[in-house]
């Protein structure tokens, strides 16, 4: 059915129509704007008695980015009361909708942006008339979502504040990636011929070349006489479009074909092992139009573990405590 039938579409309010605030100060909503992430939607605050009732809107709602090159479409659903832009619009059911089947729909949204390329926008009758499913799948209504506050808690645990230098390592200096790694080719499997089988279920991560979720395209059954690479190591892509995206693997994982393994020679932290993921992605640039990295990836040059920036050490742990401080702000503004 329509989006229209499901939803009634309601626009966002100009931005010279209110004074965004940088800092949320006082009594104030976050000020929705278009972003290809949901971190990234809030483009500051404005004062909550500033704003006309029917322009703010409620924890749980759903809403679109309907313009930018790199924003349009992408949807997601509020955890905190918002007022949006006019460049954002907000869906609101036309029937009781629990919050996975919201966050179900905000995603099939998300799945129509390849309709609104080359300056097309998702607005008024463009975004009503997206195709969505009229009927939610079961395990939509199963599905429980990851408590942020014991997710962030798990995080700063893998984080640690002091690193001892190797005796041996030099200061400053660049050494190549098989110095530091051990470098070997995954599994090389066809996930096609692979039964896939929940996470929930124990399903083992499969990770493909893809560049976003940690690189893990689905999850499968364990397949006999095939070891998961272990845990802790960092897998690589080495072609395709998202070539030298890495990735650290909390869990046991199959690989796709062009798919490398790395595990570190010396025991790391998770810290490093995140800033080495980084470090190995900023070459990504030598291998534009099509080159692999299947034969140049152990030779690429990365910082010694001596020379890693003091910032690196205890960085997963600020970086959860940043995300729970401004969940708390968030939450004080609701």
């Amino acid at each position: 059915m329509k989006l229209e039938d499901l939803f009634e579409v309601k626009n966002g309010l100009a931005s010279s129509a209110v004074e965004v605030l940088r800092a949320p100060v006082g009594d104030v909503v976050p000020y929705i704007r278009p972003a290809s992430t949901q971190q990234r939607t809030v483009a500051g605050w404005v004062a909550k008695n500033s704003v006309v009732a029917n322009h703010l809107y409620p924890a749980d709602t759903i809403f679109v980015s309907t313009d930018g090159e790199g924003s349009h479409t992408y949807s997601y659903v509020s955890k905190f009361t918002f007022v949006p832009n006019s460049n954002v619009s907000v869906l609101l059911p036309k029937r009781e909708m629990t919050l996975n089947e919201k966050i179900y729909y905000a995603r099939c949204i998300t799945m129509n942006r390849y309709k609104f390329s080359y300056g097309r926008k998702p607005k008024g009758d463009r975004l009503k008339q997206i195709e969505l499913p009229d009927t939610i799948p079961g395990w939509v209504h199963s599905a429980e979502a990851t408590d942020l506050w014991s997710e962030l808690t798990r995080i700063k645990t893998l984080s640690t504040g002091s690193y001892e230098p190797a005796q041996h390592s030099r200061r400053g200096a660049l050494v190549r990636v098989q110095d530091i790694f051990e470098v070997r080719y995954g599994h090389s499997l066809e996930l096609n011929r692979l039964q896939p089988l929940s996470k929930e279920a124990g399903g083992i991560p499969f990770v493909s070349r893809k560049m976003g979720d940690n690189g893990i395209a689905a999850y499968v059954a364990p397949i006999q006489g095939i070891e998961p690479t272990p845990a802790g190591e960092l897998s690589c892509a080495l072609s395709g479009n998202g070539v030298l995206s890495t990735f650290y693997q909390e869990q046991p994982f199959y690989t796709a074909f062009h798919v490398a393994c790395l595990r570190p020679l010396e025991e790391m932290s998770t810290d490093e092992l995140m800033y080495y993921c980084s470090c190995i992605w900023q070459n990504k640039f030598r291998f534009s139009y099509g080159r692999q990295a299947n034969r140049t990836l152990k030779e690429l040059l990365i910082p010694n573990r001596s020379s890693l920036p003091s910032w690196v050490h205890g960085s997963l742990s600020r970086v959860a405590d940043v995300v729970m401080q401004s969940n708390n702000s968030f939450q004080r503004t609701r």
